[in-house]
């Protein structure tokens, strides 16, 4: 039977959260599973510092949570930011460009969205809740 595990963290506009969110996701993902430690480290990672940097919130509070079922991933991110769409946002990405050279922005997104198979927006309660899965097959043992 394959495993199900769910866990929960909270995340509050302290940079020493960076290095709690390291340590719940290496508690979390079992030696199965340990390939999905850093590339899903670098989803919130991002995910969190737009959070902290573009969100508006007096007291940033952040929930997420992961949910590996049946071998498909779920990450739910949810913050109290203003607002805000990242799957809809309009920012013409020119991937040809050096990283010295290109606009900033868009590009967080960008690796989020090539990084995972399906990504959902909704807004409800005055919080904006990203949605993303990722099936975990055999060849997504290549790293994310």
């Amino acid at each position: 039977m394959d495993e199900i595990k769910k866990t929960q963290i909270q995340l509050k506009n302290k940079l020493s959260d960076l290095a709690k969110l390291t340590d719940e996701l290496t508690l979390f993902f079992t030696k199965k599973y340990e390939f999905l430690i850093n590339p899903v480290n670098l989803i919130l990672e991002e995910l969190y510092s737009n959070s902290i940097n573009y969100g508006k919130s007096e007291v940033v509070q952040i929930n997420i949570v992961l949910d590996v079922k049946l071998d498909l991933l779920t990450i739910i991110y949810e913050d109290n930011g203003i607002a805000f769409n990242p799957l809809s946002a309009q920012t013409k990405l020119d991937l040809s460009t050096s990283i010295e050279e290109s606009e900033i922005g868009g590009l967080g997104i960008h690796l989020i969205k090539s990084m995972t198979d399906t990504q959902f927006y909704k807004r409800y309660n005055d919080k904006n809740q990203l949605t993303l899965e990722k099936k975990l097959t055999q060849k997504a043992t290549n790293h994310a």
